[in-house]
């Protein structure tokens, strides 16, 4: 059982978890996850917190082909989409203003993770 930090609101844990995710050093990269199971996000209590019964799980990924993307993961008993992204807008206000028209992928996993999923840098990086 992964012990994971708790907090009393999600600007809390926000605070205590948005400034690790997007240092560099952080950055997941997505290519051999599945040969590497204890550096998965959602297996590594450093990439998550808990408000209540609120888990929250948040990476900045990047893909083999070096594209550069913001995930944040909630979930909790009987949660909803719509309640996750209210949950998202707290969790991101002091870093990342929710623009009208900004486009993010959502999606709910077999475990009831609510994922949103944005790209967090414009273009491929270069190698």
């Amino acid at each position: 059982m992964l012990s994971i930090h708790a907090h009393s609101t999600v600007e809390e844990a926000s605070e205590a978890l948005f400034p690790f995710i997007v240092r560099p050093e952080n950055w997941v990269p997505l290519e051999g996850l599945s040969r590497n199971r204890g550096v998965r996000p959602g297996e590594n209590a450093a990439y998550q917190r808990a408000v209540g019964p609120l888990r929250i799980c948040a990476s900045v990924d990047v893909t083999a082909e070096l594209s550069v993307y913001l995930r944040v993961a909630f979930r909790a008993p009987q949660l909803t989409p719509l309640q996750a992204a209210d949950h998202l807008a707290d969790f991101l206000k002091h870093f990342v203003p929710l623009l009208p028209h900004a486009e993010w992928e959502v999606h709910v996993d077999g475990k009831r993770w609510v994922h949103f999923i944005h790209r967090w840098v414009g273009s491929p990086l270069q190698a």
